[in-house]
């Protein structure tokens, strides 16, 4: 078994698809109308907006052309939570780089850059979508006159 992508659950596409375009700097590879865009950006990232079978199954006297009975029942008596389901993480090789080129953005809500030490030290930072998923983007940061992770260059 191996992972196909990771689903994002997201209430307005064409906001979310905005943000990740930005954030990700690529276009969605595919689309489909308001239900569906994916972007590859080292595995698959997926957006789903569930509102639109919502609609199709009100507004379609012929479902049955789209769905099966389970998931209609599914869809019936489950209800859609938003944002804060899962944490992206992104690697990148320069960290400072990527924190200002965000940063430049004006996305959202945005971390400064944090530094972690638990098992191993790294750097990040963090960010919301448009939905509340958190995305931490981590690699290689220099503090002035160091190298990566602060330890100092050997000249």
């Amino acid at each position: 078994m191996h992972l196909g992508c990771t689903y994002l659950i997201v209430k307005d596409m064409k906001r979310s698809i905005a943000f990740y375009e930005a954030l990700l700097n690529i276009k969605a590879d595919s689309r489909n109308i308001e239900r569906w865009a994916q972007f590859t950006c080292g595995n698959t990232l997926a957006l789903w907006n569930p509102e639109y079978d919502k609609e199709l199954i009100r507004d379609n006297s012929d479902v049955s052309a789209h769905f099966n009975e389970e998931y209609l029942k599914y869809k019936r008596e489950n209800i859609t939570k938003y944002g804060n389901n899962v944490i992206l993480n992104f690697n990148v090789t320069n960290l400072n780089a990527e924190y200002e080129r965000v940063r430049s953005l004006e996305l959202g809500t945005m971390t400064e850059i944090f530094f972690i030490n638990i098992l191993c030290p790294y750097y990040c930072f963090m960010l919301e979508d448009p939905d509340g998923n958190l995305i931490e983007i981590t690699g290689d940061y220099r503090l002035p006159g160091s190298a990566p992770f602060g330890i100092p260059f050997s000249d």
